[in-house]
């Protein structure tokens, strides 16, 4: 039964599981972030010394619209709803459109007496390596055959993000340095011997973690300068340095608390 709420888990809608389930709520949840703090001098007051973004829950509360009598029958349902929560995927909704966010762990509920045909059940999906929700396309800005340059990127979201860089060597002869900017991070790669038509290729997959390459081979021991190329929302510059031209691709996800 095709629902005003729907959920899906790995492109797989809940609602098209069987025709008894009914989905009667869904919370997109809060981004939790943790404060840490010292006392000031003086008596009164405390200092924040750091921030960090915790966890997201997204529940989904739903039915099984079958008669207490039928109690196999509302048992095999509920297993079924149970397996397609434990996918590991992109979860998304109907009513946030172009929006995803990657599920880590989920909590299932206790299907209890499967008589009481009344039950409401809630299954939990966490979010612990990238903790919000996500455009599912990222914003994008490109430039063939750049040496040293400056471009705008546009990043959307309400929250800090990360960029991720793509740089094509066009030039026939090895690259060894290049020094990438993101809306004021600045990281510099040394030694990298980048051949011709390798790609340095900075990126985070869904567990949020760096990874930078270089025609395929780990070289983030070659980094210095930023921790990451962290970037927030608006409108943010970008630049290049390089020993020699190539293709540059920034492209960046905006994230929603």
């Amino acid at each position: 039964m095709i629902l005003s709420r729907r959920v899906a888990l790995g492109g797989a809608q809940l609602d098209e599981l069987h025709d008894a389930v009914v989905i009667q709520r869904i919370d997109p949840g809060t981004t939790q972030r943790s404060v840490n703090t010292v006392s000031m001098m003086g008596g009164c007051g405390q200092r924040i010394t750091g921030r960090h973004w915790e966890t997201l829950d997204i529940s989904v509360d739903f039915g099984i619209n079958i008669p207490k009598r039928q109690m196999e029958l509302r048992r095999q349902v509920f297993e079924a709803v149970c397996s397609w929560a434990l996918q590991r995927g992109w979860l998304t909704v109907n009513w946030m459109p172009n929006r995803r966010v990657w599920i880590d762990l989920v909590e299932l509920p206790d299907s209890g007496d499967v008589w009481n045909w009344t039950e409401t059940y809630t299954i939990v999906f966490r979010a612990y390596s990238v903790p919000f929700w996500q455009d599912e396309m990222p914003s994008r800005v490109s430039q063939q055959l750049i040496t040293t340059g400056n471009l705008s990127l546009e990043v959307g979201g309400n929250v800090q993000t990360v960029a991720d860089v793509d740089f094509q060597n066009k030039s026939g002869m090895v690259i060894n340095n290049v020094t990438v900017a993101v809306g004021g991070n600045t990281m510099t790669l040394s030694g990298i011997a980048l051949g011709g038509n390798e790609t340095l290729r900075i990126s985070h997959g869904t567990d949020g973690i760096l990874r930078i390459t270089a025609g395929g081979r780990s070289i983030l021991d070659k980094r210095t300068g930023a921790d990451d190329l962290y970037v927030e929302p608006g409108t943010r510059p970008v630049s290049i340095r390089a020993d020699r031209a190539g293709t540059l691709t920034v492209q960046a996800y905006g994230r929603y608390i």
